[in-house]
């Protein structure tokens, strides 16, 4: 085939491939523009996630009639004439692309009016293109400042357009840019609404810990660090949360550089270094990093989105942003604090209420007390054996709820492993003495035979089982075999239904972003099938109703567990529920278990052991670690250098 030149839509078209990858992109040109034109206040209205219409208002200088013209030209900029000004950017955008990518997708706009000094808007006027159609200037009233509005993105390009994910979906990325956005002009003030329904409302600021607290709740803001360190060229400034507030995700980690937000393995690896030893490595700490450097010393024309920058001395920067994040952590109190509530001035009103609430928490206190003195221990009842029962509480003080089969649930309680006698005692004996124990999964059939004697299994720094068998010696992780365990009854008692909830007593409060409130109302029905149920609790909050009678027994807080979780759906925008669900069980089973550090009697270690043959997939965990270490006898030898 000949080389030929492309024709100018089609060049358009790839280009608008390029910048605008979905209605956040447009959203993020769009009010960066704005940005540049000084605007103080932006307002965004979008309707099917931004697929049928987007509008983005400001207050900025607007444009005249001759600007206007060439605004949806190609390579049309006023914020940079020559080469060398691409090597001192100073504004958010410069390339002269978006509007131009804009329009050759979409149904587009533009009204805009200028200010006279001191005065009002003295002129407007309005463009329309779509794309390869650009109609002429012509006046129209318009505020002073400038809307732009886009209309059914992808109309001519259906291949992009069957891309695009759920309304939901696509509104989730949006209120991200407006984050990204809105954290470096903390001055500007900023309103999205979504199908006619305002959805955020941020005035302006003058700090940057006030922004985020609007963004993302009181709670989070008063938690964090405030960093600020300038060397040389280099000027740092921000806010960390302590490790103790440590996510399950990195969507929590914000960098700016002059105002932009980027991503860059240098300082992610800087911020990864400073929480080293303070932090799981499967957490991430919250970070709002913002960078000042002189335009000469980095390049953004390196990535379409100007997402991904290159620093001219990338070492020089890591090494400030690490020295500003380790002498923040050393000089602060890292100490998780407590939170008790206690109201400044109370009312008679208020005293007789707390009395009545005292009263309901003695009662609560002496009903579990009483059946509960002591710590239970490991094991799992037998199918059709004297605790088998179908609903209420049976004789040793347990509960399990109607619809669940006796023999589906594993108990942890001090009885004796399976084979070997109860001890003395009446039942009503026990009941009075032992704790009502936790519900644990089992297999679905018991160990056929009684397990080892208990002589042959020890406990390794709290941690790990060493047990023998014909062939050598086996070394257990605990935590992961359990977790093994409970994944695979979780699944099973999922293919039969859903999950067993335990209604709250006290709902437990979750702040929410609306971004967030659309995620869990997205993966409702995902969550009842897990016995979770959050609902609204008031404008910016929701509240846990429901919470896995498993994880409930194992003493997991529910705002903690349903934070993470919320943390795994917001950053998993995949449409494989099934998959998600796998990844939630694993999340389930992983809370569940019984932890590395924690002692286990020899029971309970007996009861591990003989459910471990039974289990499928015993070998390895459900995240693909190992449950068990071999050593053969074979080996043993070797290394004792016995022939």
């Amino acid at each position: 085939m000949p080389i030929h030149v492309l024709p100018t839509s089609l060049v358009n078209k790839i280009a608008a491939g390029e910048v605008i990858e979905r209605p956040a992109s447009i959203v993020k040109e769009l009010v960066e523009n704005s940005l540049d034109a000084g605007a103080t206040r932006i307002d965004i209205a979008v309707e099917d996630g931004g697929r049928r219409l987007i509008t983005v208002t400001d207050d900025g200088c607007g444009m005249g009639q001759v600007d206007l013209a060439l605004a949806f030209a190609p390579h049309a900029t006023s914020k940079i004439a020559d080469e060398d000004d691409l090597y001192d950017i100073a504004t958010m955008g410069f390339r002269g692309e978006a509007l131009a990518s804009v329009a050759a997708v979409s149904h587009a706009s533009i009204r805009s009016a200028t200010r006279a000094a001191g005065g009002p808007a003295i002129s407007g006027f309005e463009i329309r293109a779509s794309g390869e159609q650009t109609e002429p200037v012509r006046p129209c009233a318009a505020p002073p400042g400038t809307t732009v509005t886009v209309r059914d993105l992808f109309f001519n390009t259906p291949a992009r357009r069957k891309f695009l994910r759920s309304a939901n979906t696509e509104f989730g990325h949006i209120s991200e840019q407006l984050a990204r956005l809105a954290l470096p002009h903390p001055h500007v003030a900023f309103t999205l609404a979504h199908n006619g329904r305002p959805v955020t409302s941020l005035s302006a600021v003058e700090s940057t810990a006030k922004r985020v607290g609007d963004l993302f709740g009181e709670e989070v803001a008063e938690g964090l660090l405030p960093i600020a360190a300038r060397s040389g060229p280099v000027g740092i400034n921000g806010l960390i949360a302590a490790p103790a507030a440590a996510r399950s995700s990195a969507r929590w980690q914000y960098f700016f550089l002059n105002g932009r937000y980027i991503r860059d393995r240098i300082l992610s690896h800087a911020l990864r270094e400073a929480y080293r030893g303070l932090v799981d490595p499967s957490r991430f700490p919250a970070a709002f990093v913002f960078i000042s450097l002189a335009g000469g010393d980095v390049d953004v024309n390196v990535h379409p989105t100007k997402i991904e920058v290159r620093f001219r001395d990338g070492q020089l920067v890591h090494g400030e942003l690490l020295a500003a994040l380790r002498e923040t952590l050393n000089r602060s109190d890292l100490t998780p604090a407590a939170s008790l509530a206690a109201p400044a001035d109370q009312t008679p009103q208020d005293d007789e209420m707390e009395k009545r609430r005292s009263s309901l928490r003695q009662a609560l206190a002496d009903f579990f007390r009483s059946a509960a003195p002591r710590q239970g221990r490991l094991e799992f009842a037998p199918r059709g054996g004297p605790h088998a029962r179908t609903g209420a509480a049976d004789r040793d003080g347990s509960y399990v709820p109607e619809g669940i089969e006796a023999e589906q649930v594993a108990v942890i309680a001090p009885l004796t492993p399976p084979g070997l006698p109860r001890p003395a005692g009446t039942d009503g004996e026990q009941a009075a003495l032992q704790p009502a124990p936790l519900h644990m999964p089992s297999l679905a059939q018991p160990p056929a035979a009684p397990p080892p004697p208990l002589a042959q299994a020890i406990q390794v720094h709290n941690a790990y089982i060493v047990a023998t068998d014909d062939d050598g010696l086996l070394i257990i992780d605990q935590h992961a075999l359990h977790e093994r365990l409970i994944y695979n009854d979780l699944r099973r008692r999922l293919a039969a239904g859903h999950l067993t909830g335990q209604r709250m007593l006290i709902p437990t409060p979750l702040p929410v972003t609306p971004a967030e409130a659309d995620v869990l109302t997205r993966f409702e029905d995902l969550l009842a099938r897990l016995g979770i149920e959050v609902a609204p609790f008031g404008p910016e909050s929701w509240a846990v109703q429901r919470f896995p009678s498993l994880l409930a027994q194992r003493g997991v807080e529910p705002a903690a567990f349903c934070r993470e979780l919320l943390d795994k759906l917001a950053e998993d925008e995949s449409a494989d529920t099934e998959r998600l669900l796998e990844e939630l069980l694993e999340m389930l089973a992983c809370k569940a278990a019984v932890k590395a550090g924690q002692p286990l009697t020899a029971e309970e270690m007996a009861a591990l052991l003989a459910r471990r043959a039974e289990a499928e997939k015993a070998s390895a965990c459900p995240h693909g670690r190992p449950t068990t270490i071999k050593l053969t006898l074979r080996e043993l030898e070797k290394q004792f250098k016995r022939s």
